[in-house]
């Protein structure tokens, strides 16, 4: 079985502060983004036989670490868009929408200087009913990767979506474990706090469906030294269960875990071979 891994690019300290509205002056962590994609790339090389990867990118990194956008993009990896801030994509008007994507595409192509073929929604945010924002993606991308599935009914109900628009979609899957447990994606914290078998049954259960079976991680997870983490005291006047509150998700996201993604990532690749960047996916259409 084949899988496509790829990476969604993003400063999570800079976006939490955005989502909880605390006062920042404005910076991303360059050093962390620089360390965390040269962990990415020494795991491509020495363990995934030089596998180039497809790094979905928000569009305020590529404008403040264009840099770093830049060496992905030399080292062969595809640079992707994962719209210009870290927002829920279904909740900004279409309009919005198609204006935000203007304005990340551009900040990505000029830090890239390659063209920006596919899209995937920050928290997979878009859904099938979104009509008018699949039609605006429909104007810039080739792709998209920004709806997950449980089904093969799901899978084709995206398709009816978005082949009239010609769009092409690599979706994710959720895999149902147990009753009383949220469906798990194929990656991210759930490849973290789950044993390898569950990634690769969810990737297997892609394959039965018709669809490509998708891989996905953050910078911060191939982090074990809380690099992207920020203290209460840099929380502002958040109220102290807002703070607690926080406090816990990025526990979450730069501790619990993270030391065993490279292994769990080497078992997986055991029974899996990695594709190369998702841009390839279009020529086999």
């Amino acid at each position: 079985m084949k899988a496509w891994l790829s990476i969604d690019f993003e400063d999570i300290a800079f976006d939490f502060k955005r989502e909880f509205d605390i006062p920042q002056d404005g910076s991303v962590r360059v050093d962390a983004l620089w360390r965390s994609y040269e962990a990415i790339e020494t795991f491509c090389q020495r363990e995934a036989g030089g596998a180039r990867l497809t790094f979905f990118t928000t569009g305020i990194l590529a404008a403040k670490c264009p840099e770093v956008v830049a060496q992905i993009a030399r080292d062969g990896h595809e640079v992707a868009c994962h719209y210009h801030y870290h927002d829920m994509a279904r909740e900004d008007a279409p309009e919005t929408f198609d204006a935000n994507l203007r304005r990340a595409i551009a900040a990505l192509e000029d830090a890239a200087g390659t063209k920006v073929l596919g899209f995937r929604a920050p928290r997979f945010s878009l859904r099938t009913t979104d009509r008018a924002h699949f039609e605006v993606l429909a104007a810039h991308f080739a792709y998209d990767s920004s709806v997950t599935v449980t089904d093969r009914a799901e899978a084709e109900a995206l398709r009816a979506v978005a082949d009239p628009l010609g769009l092409a979609v690599f979706p994710v899957v959720r895999q149902r474990v147990m009753p009383g447990l949220l469906p798990l994606r194929t990656g991210g914290a759930y490849l973290k706090l789950f044993p390898p078998s569950v990634t690769l049954k969810g990737l297997a259960m892609a394959e039965a469906m018709g669809v490509e079976p998708m891989l996905y991680l953050h910078p911060y997870e191939f982090m074990a030294d809380r690099a992207f983490y920020f203290p209460m005291r840099e929380m502002g006047e958040l109220r102290l269960r807002s703070k607690l509150f926080l406090w816990a998700r990025q526990t979450h996201c730069h501790v619990i875990g993270n030391r065993g993604v490279p292994e769990k990532l080497r078992r997986i690749l055991h029974s899996v071979e990695l594709g190369g960047p998702m841009r390839d996916l279009l020529a086999s259409d």
